[in-house]
């Protein structure tokens, strides 16, 4: 089976390296320490722009949304009659449309009720052989 590794017994003797030199950056190039002051003067000039934009843009957006809240106003004050009239319109055309689909379906109703009827006779059909006019009634004493 295998041992299990402990980091602090080492099997093998480390190797000993010489520590490595810090390299000086190449000349007319920032340092770390130049980046880290670099970028905390952008973020803080950003910042300060920022909070400039806001102050100058608060009051505008706000007489911005104000002309729009009264634009909404008039839009709804004005279709308010306008719905009205549209729903009347609509209810004197639904009752219209109402009325003829009621004609049209008794007309539907009474053309079926004739196609179903029976025809009219043209001719009468006979029913019985007609009896002789000289022969006496079968039911009668005299006939037979």
């Amino acid at each position: 089976m295998t041992e299990p590794f402990d980091p602090a017994t080492p099997t093998e003797p480390a190797a000993t390296q010489p520590a490595a030199e810090p390299v000086a950056p190449p000349a007319g190039e920032p340092t770390a320490r130049d980046f880290a002051g670099t970028i905390s003067a952008i973020a803080e000039d950003l910042g300060e722009r920022v909070s400039e934009l806001v102050e100058k843009a608060t009051p505008v957006v706000r007489d911005a949304a104000a002309k729009a809240g009264e634009l909404v106003a008039k839009a709804g004050e004005a279709a308010g009659p306008a719905a009205h009239r549209a729903a009347e319109v609509t209810a004197d055309l639904g009752t219209k449309v109402a009325a003829k689909s009621r004609d049209w379906a008794s007309d539907l109703r009474r053309s079926h009720v004739a196609d179903e009827a029976p025809p009219a006779p043209t001719a009468p059909a006979p029913t019985a052989p007609a009896e002789p006019a000289d022969a006496p009634p079968a039911d009668h004493p005299d006939g037979g």
